[in-house]
């Protein structure tokens, strides 16, 4: 997104538009951005340099990282801010601050819900949907190899 730092006016410019998803540059098979990325700034030359204030939307398509299940989630950036020295140019690209301000929103874990249960460890079914058979494993199984190791006294 450009914007023309030529036209805005003394007091300031209200800008709000929709950015297409593509500007983001990620898709991989667990991020999707498919719908405009929503913006309402207000721009202002503050002496010789350019301050954009304001809030980013857009929802996000994301796999759920215990049950495998694609879902959306709304994405929002309550607080952007973008400040930069002007140098004489008439334009100022935040194309590259919008795409970091909205990964920085992106979850570290993506869950579907709160209290997702994920997938059963032995057979794969989805323990929200219905619980299995499976004889539960007893304690935590990212430490089972290490419980295997017989120690000589």
């Amino acid at each position: 997104m450009k914007v023309n730092v030529k036209r805005i006016p003394s007091d300031g410019e209200q800008l709000q538009g929709d950015e297409p998803p593509a500007i983001m540059e990620l898709e991989s098979e667990d991020i999707h951005f498919t719908r405009p990325i929503s913006y309402d700034f207000h721009a202002q030359i503050q002496n010789n340099a350019i301050l954009v204030v304001g809030k980013l939307r857009t929802p996000v398509t994301l796999r759920c990282s215990r049950c495998v299940k694609i879902f959306d989630l709304p994405l929002e950036v309550e607080q952007f801010v973008f400040h930069q020295e002007l140098t004489g140019e008439d334009f100022v690209d935040l194309t590259q601050n919008i795409r970091e301000d909205i990964i920085l929103e992106l979850p570290q874990r993506a869950l579907c819900r709160p209290d997702c249960r994920g997938l059963c460890v032995e057979c794969g079914q989805d323990l929200n949907e219905k619980a299995c058979h499976c004889k539960s494993a007893r304690g935590d199984l990212r430490w089972h190899a290490l419980d295997q190791i017989k120690l000589k006294r």
